[in-house]
């Protein structure tokens, strides 16, 4: 298989997958893991995919929820150290915090534990387990669970969340749009974010940098509502970014 080809076969292929990992791409092209790095850095560089840990992801459809279990494993070491740099500048002891249901929030509970008299609210599932795991006061919004994400949503998460008076609530996104907008597939999902920020002193959204530029169906806040913590930025990404952003690079 020609080069343009093969390359052309792996785009079409993630743009029909959303997301998928480099042993898919072996198979499909019969090509080794070597060979399928090199595809993805030159497609990343042509702004047709973005490169995720493990594999890549397409930028013309990201609308949809990716399910939990992959979620988990991508771009790991940025997640943890976008968390650790969010609880280290951003939290105190006697917070009331909102943490919404994410993998780069989730992270952030390892963390959390050193800091007293610490108060969670989530609405994430496996956030609230890892949290009474290590012993944090922890509350968790009721509603439907969504099986994809493990996020509590609906009516009944909605009114919970507008009695409450948060400290900082820290939410994670799918998408920074150019135009300012953080965005994320489930509209259902987009309530929780929004109304999480209206009910905070203080709003962050963590997201890593794979996620800047890319647009998904459900817009919950513009970048003067909340700050952005992410990874260290190439000057590629710095590009992309909304003029006027609040930003915070997480450093190891």
């Amino acid at each position: 298989m020609l080069t343009e080809e093969r390359q052309q076969a792996i785009a079409s292929y993630i743009n029909n997958h959303s997301i998928c990992r480099v042993n898919e791409l072996c198979k499909l092209t019969k090509s080794s893991e070597s060979t399928i790095r090199r595809d993805l850095i030159e497609l990343e560089k042509r702004g047709v995919i973005v490169r995720v840990h493990g594999g890549a992801r397409s930028l013309q459809d990201y609308s949809r929820d990716v399910e939990q279990q992959v979620r988990f494993n991508l771009n790991v070491d940025k997640k943890r150290e976008i968390a650790r740099f969010a609880v280290i500048n951003h939290i105190t002891s006697g917070d009331h915090i909102f943490l919404d249901a994410g993998t780069t929030t989730y992270e952030m509970v390892s963390f959390l534990r050193e800091i007293k008299d610490l108060h969670v609210l989530t609405n994430g599932v496996d956030i609230a387990l890892a949290c009474l795991e290590n012993g944090i006061q922890t509350r968790l919004l009721g509603g439907e669970a969504k099986i994809e994400t493990h996020a509590v949503v609906g009516n009944t998460a909605m009114k919970q969340l507008q009695e409450m008076n948060l400290s900082v609530s820290f939410i994670g996104a799918n998408g920074l749009t150019t135009e300012g907008q953080f965005t994320t597939p489930d509209p259902a999902e987009a309530g929780i974010k929004k109304t999480a920020i209206e009910q905070a002193k203080e709003a962050f959204v963590l997201m890593d940098s794979s996620k800047i530029g890319a647009a998904n169906f459900a817009s919950f806040a513009h970048i003067n509502e909340a700050i952005l913590i992410t990874n260290h930025l190439n000057i590629g990404k710095k590009n992309l970014l909304p003029k006027q952003i609040r930003v915070e690079e997480a450093r190891s």
